[in-house]
């Protein structure tokens, strides 16, 4: 089966893309934006400028405004085990955290009337797989929010 997902970046992802373009291109993106527009670019390099022009501006604007928005879409081929991440306790999570606006996995666990450590432990998982993201706020909170803009299940 695949499935598309459709998320948001992390900042620490936006950081690692732009330094990994960094090193396999060996400049930085202003060199590499004055090849792009000098058109010394090839096709596959033009699509790394593309790319890397998106990374750079998400990235001015978390620094000018605190707000990161940079999307990507991935598709996976996944076979019944792998999809086990999917299950319907994880989905109603996602789709929650979509539609409300919680202050704590406590307060995520409540409004959805779940127990504290099991809502705890799918986040955790949903998290390891770039799906949700967990923000410490003080020091005791941890606030959920969800990566995922769509998820789209095909079958083959």
């Amino acid at each position: 089966m695949l499935v598309k997902i459709v998320r948001r970046l992390t900042l620490k992802e936006v950081e690692e893309r732009i330094n990994r373009l960094k090193k396999e291109y060996g400049v930085s993106f202003s060199e590499f934006e004055e090849l792009y527009l000098a058109g010394m670019l090839d096709g596959p390099s033009a699509e790394a400028y593309f790319e890397w022009s998106g990374l750079v501006h998400a990235y001015r604007g978390y620094l000018e405004n605190g707000d990161l928005d940079y999307t990507v879409e991935e598709t996976y081929q996944m076979n019944p085990e792998d999809l086990r991440i999917f299950t319907p306790k994880r989905l109603e999570l996602l789709y929650r955290l979509s539609e409300l606006r919680v202050n704590s996995i406590n307060d995520l666990a409540h409004k959805v009337r779940r127990n504290v450590k099991n809502v705890y432990q799918d986040l955790k998982v949903l998290s390891a797989y770039g799906l949700v993201t967990l923000k410490e706020k003080g020091k005791k909170s941890v606030v959920p929010e969800s990566l995922v803009e769509e998820i789209t299940f095909q079958m083959r």
